[in-house]
């Protein structure tokens, strides 16, 4: 698995519409099952480092903490507060919280952009005693069918392969999540709770293409061959598959605490 640096994407807010309107949201019952039974009693204020447009926050919103967003991008911000989201435009590493301290310190799908060991230990700074942490993450699967027309298009489009976007990082696997929480051990937090939830969307052929617009790695490709690729892919979808792209996810959450 390859690190970050201390390092915050910029491409995302390019599409920051896009990325609000397509990017899969987090199913309320995988967050509650991370927190554990006594969520109940921990509900209260948390942080949402690397909050984009608020996909997380909403979802911590309607299990009912207040919400605090933490986003670099001003762009992302934008949209998160523009749902009422109360947003710091701050990068997590030179954020200074100052007194206040929150119940959970969560992230959803942006942990990988923070450096490991110091992101625990900053995390474990802004709790307060018997605070949580909580990391999610979707993860998407399409049917084989699918799939195998797509990777031609990939091979036939760009033989060269995906560039590995901005800040070098490769795609996250979920067999990542391992490392992540052996990383949670080492830094004060023993007790990890790992929740798994699926379920489905699907998409149109163009929603798919935009949606892989917002995708690090894409957006790091040519715009010729960006358009290339758009234009093959919604060819075939249309072709092949009706213009219906079926995906399945998996949101996996990890609920941390110190057990204090």
């Amino acid at each position: 698995m390859t690190h970050s640096t201390q390092w915050a994407p910029t491409s995302f807010g390019t599409r920051a519409r896009a990325y609000d309107r397509l990017r899969p949201g987090y199913p309320l019952e995988a967050l509650a099952q991370a927190l554990g039974e006594s969520a109940e009693g921990l509900r209260g204020e948390a942080l949402d480092v690397g909050c984009g447009t608020g996909k997380l926050a909403t979802a911590l919103d309607r299990l009912g903490h207040q919400v605090t967003g933490l986003e670099p991008d001003p762009r992302m911000a934008a949209v998160a507060a523009a749902k009422g989201l109360a947003v710091d435009v701050a990068a997590f590493e030179e954020w200074d919280p100052a007194e206040r301290r929150f119940d959970v310190v969560a992230c959803g799908q942006a942990w990988h952009w923070l450096r490991p060991g110091e992101r625990v230990d900053r995390a474990a700074y802004c709790l307060r005693p018997g605070g949580r942490i909580l990391l999610a993450w979707n993860f998407s699967a399409l049917p084989p069918a699918v799939t195998a027309d797509l990777t031609l298009v990939y091979t036939t489009v760009l033989p060269q392969g995906l560039p590995t976007g901005e800040g070098g990082r490769q795609t996250l696997a979920e067999s990542d999540l391992d490392e992540y929480v052996r990383e949670l051990h080492a830094h004060g937090f023993p007790h990890v709770r790992r929740a798994v939830v699926p379920w489905q969307a699907t998409l149109t052929s163009r929603q798919w293409c935009r949606l892989l617009a917002t995708e690090s790695r894409h957006l790091a490709l040519p715009k010729a061959s960006r358009r290339r690729l758009w234009h093959e892919m919604t060819r075939c979808l249309d072709t092949e598959h009706d213009g219906r792209v079926p995906v399945t996810y998996r949101c996996v959450a990890l609920g941390a605490s110190s057990g204090e």
